[in-house]
């Protein structure tokens, strides 16, 4: 450059040290990659309800295919287009989030949310990668998935699992039914047994689920009622008239029966990173009668893995004192695992033909089922009191107490299976207990008295009871267990508040206490309504079997009573019973479980006030 010339401003001439222009360049990069990977909203949309009309048939096609290849006996040629099928939707399922974070507007923010779906996608590609490097000559796909005449293999078992993990995961994804529903409870708890009982009843249907490939509409609908509101009753032998398949669907209906469709929706919410709304945990507030939000989140991550455990513990207690009896390793597993979660959700049901008779004398197996049988009838807010209850001060902090349903459900239960205990021994001592050891005797009655609190078990043959046996366990089959538990009845704390307010009016005391607290007025109207509709569903529907049925007046009022309070023991009457009054015993049992919870939902709503008030009237009582 000449001396004396200056470089002044061009426009066309790039300073490539100036700050402003690598700005420009920094914004004209950043706008291209927008243009190239980000996409309008209209796009998004439709992107996103396309790939939700893909799942939504993938969905469709994958449990038509669990239901047919399961449920009936496909020829090998179908079996193998079933596996074909199966094939793409792993491959669907596996490009799907693929294609969401693609199209998505926040990327990462995404995949934090699904983390989930992502895991499952990693681990079913490495699963792929593992059984394609131990494939050989044969190839990757011989080595990944066998389609063919065999009834399971373990690569389609871990292809039809990866499907089960991504439908499970959708679904309760998708589940926003809960939070539409969190204003009308009781229509949620409708909604959600009545599918459970559906599902069950379409499964035990199925060709493959029963001995002789058929099994009558009602008796499906009873058994899968039965099984869903862990009521027990059976028109059907349950471990000689279904198969595995049969047993293990019921097994199903038992487990979420016991804790609830909403239950199992929030656990797996919790463990998929799904923030539940306030609505949806005031919904569990008053299902479960927990105080704080905080209780709700814990108590429902509580439910889940307490009853896990539980179960889990049962069921090695149950293969260890059954071991000697079972020469079949594989029959002594299921067994242990399906008499353990029956036990646990005051269910009832038993694969063996004459229920628990022939564990009368078994003091183990009498003392781990009847554990069961009371843990599980105590309900998960007690428990949960129990096992945070400290007497000590930590760190100076106040330790933390029983409440006051806690000692009410304790003190009635232990009451009452003491009554239970001494009323039924005695009684049948010489009569259905003939044969029995002093000691048999004795572990005999306290079982039958611990069971008859709505779980449905029996080591003495209920049909031959005296009356006034019959007579004590209709009183104790009505009260029931107790409030967010897994059995039946008016519950326990609704018995001591009726006792505790017909105490304190016999005394002429204006106020209900314990233990030194009183109890509000509003919960004694609570608990005399619970009574008089308990009584009303009793009375009607023995009223109704009476009509349909020839039987005892007592035994029909015995079946009544069981099926209301889904207890499951029977007279002997349940198989003999004629279809009419089976959809009576059907409509009880549903009653029976969600009538009270549906019922104490529905009166303890938020009152209004009236602004006007009539004057007062004079009424004479007694």
């Amino acid at each position: 450059m000449p001396r004396g010339m200056s470089l002044g401003y061009n426009p066309n001439v790039i300073n490539l040290h100036s700050p402003g222009y690598m700005t420009q360049q920094e914004e004209s990069v950043r706008e291209l990659i927008q243009r190239k990977f980000t996409f309008t909203p209209a796009l998004r949309t439709r992107v996103d309800r396309m790939l939700r009309r893909v799942f939504l048939l993938c969905a469709i096609t994958a449990i038509a295919g669990f239901i047919v290849e399961y449920g009936f006996f496909p020829s090998g040629a179908l079996r193998q287009i079933i596996h074909v099928a199966q094939a793409l939707i792993i491959l669907v399922f596996c490009l799907m989030p693929i294609a969401q974070i693609f199209f998505t507007h926040r990327r990462l923010t995404w995949a934090k949310e699904h983390l989930a779906e992502l895991i499952v996608v990693v681990v079913y590609l490495v699963y792929l990668l593992i059984r394609s490097s131990g494939a050989g000559d044969e190839g990757v796909m011989a080595g990944v998935w066998v389609a063919g005449d065999s009834d399971t293999s373990e690569a389609m078992l871990g292809g039809q699992l990866f499907i089960a993990a991504n439908l499970i995961i959708r679904f309760v994804r998708g589940n926003r039914t809960l939070a539409s529903l969190s204003e009308r409870p009781v229509r949620f708890i409708l909604i959600s047994f009545l599918a459970v009982i559906g599902v069950g009843t379409l499964l035990l249907s199925l060709p493959r689920a029963t001995v002789s490939g058929f099994i009558h509409p009602i008796d499906a609908l009873f058994t899968a009622t039965s099984a869903t509101c862990v009521t027990g009753l059976i028109v059907v032998d349950t471990g000689g008239y279904f198969t595995r398949f049969g047993q293990s669907v019921i097994l199903g209906l038992i487990q979420i029966g016991g804790l609830g469709l909403m239950s199992f929706t929030a656990f797996f919410s919790a463990l998929l990173g799904v923030r539940l709304a306030r609505k949806e945990v005031a919904l569990y507030s008053r299902a479960y009668e927990a105080d704080a939000i905080s209780t709700v989140r814990r108590l429902l991550v509580y439910m889940l893995l307490v009853t896990l455990l539980l179960e889990l513990l049962g069921f090695g207690l149950l293969y260890q004192t059954w071991e000697p009896k079972y020469p079949d390793k594989s029959e002594l597993l299921f067994s242990s695992a399906f008499h353990s979660v029956s036990a646990f959700c005051n269910a009832g049901f038993s694969l063996n033909s004459t229920n628990m008779e022939a564990h009368a004398d078994s003091f183990g197996t009498s003392i781990i089922i009847s554990t069961l049988i009371l843990l599980g009838g105590l309900g998960f807010i007690v428990l949960m009191n129990l096992t945070s209850f400290r007497r000590k001060t930590k760190k100076g902090k106040p330790h933390s107490r029983l409440t006051l349903q806690t000692k009410l459900v304790l003190v009635v239960s232990v009451i009452l299976i003491i009554v239970g205990w001494l009323a039924i021994t005695p009684l049948e001592w010489n009569n259905s207990m003939e044969g029995l050891s002093v000691g048999g005797k004795v572990m005999a009655g306290y079982f039958q008295s611990v069971t008859t609190r709505t779980a449905g078990f029996n080591t003495i043959p209920t049909g031959a009871l005296h009356a006034t046996t019959l007579f004590v366990m209709i009183i104790l089959m009505f009260i029931g267990a107790s409030p967010g538990s897994t059995g039946g009845g008016i519950k326990t704390s609704t018995f001591a508040v009726i006792i505790l307010n017909f105490w304190a009016n016999l005394r002429g005391k204006s106020r209900v206490e314990a233990f030194k607290r009183e109890i509000p007025a509003g919960v004694i109207k609570q608990a005399l309504a619970v009574l008089v509709g308990g009584l009303a569903f009793v009375v009607l529907g023995f009223f109704i079997l009476l009509l349909f049925e020839d039987h005892s007046p007592l035994d029909i009022l015995f079946e009544t009573v069981s099926a209301w309070g889904t207890v499951g023991l029977s007279a002997g009457i349940t198989s003999e019973l004629t279809y009419a009054g089976r959809i009576v015993i059907i409509l009880l049992m549903f009653a029976g479980r969600v009538g009270p919870l549906s019922l104490g939902l529905a009166i303890g709503k938020r009152q209004k006030e009236a602004r006007y008030s009539y004057p007062e009237g004079r009424i004479s009582i007694g």
